[in-house]
């Protein structure tokens, strides 16, 4: 089997391409090579290969087309959600803003209120105030002077006391001295007996 493959081969390469020359006795028709060889040929297959990457190029640039159209899509979107967003920030900074504004107002408001009733307030305490101490001066000017009433009649009494604390002491020294004098006499008794 081994001696015959060789010589099968070299009895096909022995022969003519029946293929790549047609033989006198051969029909027309039968000189075409078959479609597998014919699509082995350098120029189809460098049209095939041209045409394939002219369509991958053609639909590569189409592809980077769609790819940038998307890009430009949605940088414009960005760009408008950005807008949108610097719109909406603007609106609320603003509406922050006015909220902010009122509220201090109605903060100063309440505090120009709040000022004005302590005012009134102050002012009605120190009217009190200077009432309640005309009031306690009054009182205490009345006191004093029952005081210095109280006192001259403690005065007077005192004088008409002393006066009659020196009638008893006078009265008292009377008798002492009657005392005295009747001592005397006594003792004068005692001893006029006793010699």
């Amino acid at each position: 089997m081994t001696s015959s493959t060789p010589a099968s081969k070299s009895q096909e390469q022995r022969q003519p391409s029946s293929v790549g020359s047609p033989s006198a006795g051969a029909a027309p028709g039968s000189a075409r090579k078959p479609w597998w060889r014919r699509w082995s040929e350098p120029i189809v297959v460098a049209t095939v290969f041209g045409s394939l990457i002219a369509v991958f190029v053609m639909s590569g640039a189409a592809g980077f087309q769609s790819i940038k159209g998307d890009i430009h899509a949605s940088e414009a979107r960005v760009h408008e959600e950005v807008r949108t967003s610097e719109a909406r920030l603007h609106e609320e900074i603003q509406s922050s803003e006015a909220r902010l504004t009122e509220r201090i107002q109605a903060n100063e408001m309440m505090i120009q209120a709040t000022e004005a009733k302590l005012r009134e307030e102050i002012q009605t305490t120190e009217i009190k105030l200077r009432d309640e101490i005309h009031a306690s001066e009054a009182r205490l000017n009345k006191r004093i002077d029952d005081l210095r009433e109280d006192f001259k009649e403690l005065r007077g009494e005192f004088k008409d006391l002393r006066g009659e604390f020196k009638a008893e002491i006078g009265s008292v020294n009377d008798r002492l001295d009657a005392m005295n004098d009747k001592m005397d006499r006594v003792l004068e008794t005692l001893l006029a007996s006793k010699s």
